[in-house]
């Protein structure tokens, strides 16, 4: 009789961890059974879009980024300032990423993997552009342009860090070339940066192109 129970005891429990498993794994509306837990308003059962046009924020990402979206919400700080986070109350600058995509975002051509944004006193105009190589990895090609300055960085996202590898993978990389990213294609326009006052820098004359392909830059003059 003790045995019995014992088992009938165990039944009930196995079926409510059961049920409780279910419940934190329900599938969304759209079909997705990733298991990601979705918030819901509780007076209207409506979920909670956390970031805007459907993006999501750098908490959330569990797998490796693939569009510029994905990149972009990745991005430090030290690459792209963004002028209106405050990194004590804003954690990874999700809100202020919210609001730079709201007011600047011009163009975001998933296609091609390229972004452009614009800007607005201190702050930095971006653009973004992917070049995917053999293994299906990237490197993520990033241009900010201030009121003084352009500025180029080549980077790779690897195991939840970022790398600045401009000199490793673009032949003669300088800081005082500007890079300019295209929307389609992958031939990099390069032209020499001219100072007419200290600290300020311009576009001058166009030296070459760089040539992506398979899987490298190569220098075409």
């Amino acid at each position: 009789m003790k045995l019995l129970t014992v088992l009938i005891l165990a039944c009930f429990s196995l079926n409510a961890c059961a049920g409780t498993v279910a419940d934190s794994v329900k599938p969304a509306e759209n079909g997705d059974v990733s298991g990601v837990k979705i918030e819901t308003n509780a007076a209207e059962n409506v979920p909670i879009k956390s970031i805007a046009n459907n993006s999501e924020t750098a908490e959330s990402q569990t797998k490796q980024p693939k569009t510029v979206r994905d990149f972009f919400n990745l991005l430090p700080q030290k690459y792209f300032t963004l002028e209106g986070c405050e990194p004590a109350k804003d954690k990874n600058c999700d809100k202020a990423r919210r609001e730079y995509v709201k007011t600047f975002l011009e163009t975001e051509d998933t296609a091609n993997g390229y972004w452009k944004s614009g800007c607005d006193g201190g702050q930095s105009c971006l653009r973004m552009a992917l070049f995917k190589r053999p293994d299906a990895s990237y490197v993520v090609a990033v241009h900010t342009l201030h009121e003084a300055d352009e500025v180029n960085y080549f980077l790779e996202y690897k195991n939840r860090k970022w790398s600045d590898i401009s000199a490793q993978v673009v032949p003669e990389f300088s800081d005082q070339n500007i890079y300019d990213l295209p929307q389609k294609g992958t031939t990099v326009e390069v032209f020499k940066k001219v100072f007419p006052e200290p600290e300020f820098s311009e576009r001058g004359a166009k030296i070459y192109d760089l040539t992506w392909k398979d899987g490298k830059f190569t220098i075409k003059k």
